[in-house]
């Protein structure tokens, strides 16, 4: 007939096709390299990244990491059995020079302070006794006069303000009528035989004697009565011969 009759084309003939002619394809278009892709920042890194060629990221050596811990790394177990370093035995040395200076300064200033107190206590002391020794006289002749005139009493309080004021600084009398002679406190200018007694004793004052603060300033003057001494030959123990007496038989 003169119709032409119209046919599906065939799907599974046409996909072959499609697949036996394939287009080309022609892009430009090309990867990066790793060198040229670019980098980001890394939070937390010390240094700052920049795009281009790699580069090795050098932390900063003023910074610390996120737990605070320093870049000096700690002494080990083995670093603390050695002990101290060189430099520390130094420092100790040192420092215990300066304290044996301290100490020894110390004492020396402390034993400085107590000289100087003594030494201003015995010039105190000195001046004390000078002047003490220069009131004596006018003590002695106070004495004297009432003695001679018994009833003047405006003398008698004179002397007895004056001895008082100097028994209140530490003057005192020392005895010696009746007493053993002391050669320590004694003067003495006269001595007499004297029978009745053992020993020398003081028997007359000529002088009084004082102490000051109980240091003898003044001695006194006595006159002294000595025991009578047995003269030679007469009999002692009974081992002395008497004269005239013949010695012991042969």
């Amino acid at each position: 007939m003169g119709i032409e009759e119209s046919r599906a084309p065939d799907d599974h003939t046409e996909g072959s096709r499609g697949r036996a002619a394939r287009v080309p394809v022609r892009d430009k278009r090309r990867a990066p390299s790793a060198s040229e892709v670019p980098q980001k920042r890394v939070p937390g890194a010390g240094a700052q990244v920049t795009s281009g060629p790699a580069r090795a990221v050098v932390p900063e050596p003023h910074q610390a990491d996120q737990g605070g811990s320093s870049l000096t790394p700690e002494p080990g177990p083995h670093d603390a059995a050695q002990g101290p370093s060189v430099r520390e035995q130094e420092l100790d040395a040192r420092s215990a020079a300066y304290l044996d200076d301290l100490k020894r300064v110390q004492a020396e200033f402390a034993n400085y302070r107590k000289r100087v107190m003594r030494d201003q206590a015995a010039a105190e002391q000195r001046a004390s006794e000078r002047l003490v020794d220069q009131l004596l006289p006018v003590l002695d002749n106070l004495e004297r006069a009432l003695d001679h005139d018994a009833g003047t009493s405006g003398m008698d309080l004179v002397y007895k303000h004056l001895l008082n004021v100097l028994v209140a600084q530490g003057l005192e009398e020392i005895p010696a009528v009746g007493a053993p002679f002391d050669p320590t406190v004694h003067e003495a200018v006269e001595v007499t035989e004297d029978a009745e007694t053992a020993e020398p004793v003081n028997k007359q004052v000529y002088r009084k004697g004082y102490r000051y603060k109980g240091r003898v300033i003044r001695p006194t003057m006595v006159a002294v009565g000595h025991p009578v001494e047995p003269e030679a030959g007469e009999l002692g123990d009974g081992n002395m011969t008497p004269p005239g007496a013949a010695g012991p038989a042969k």
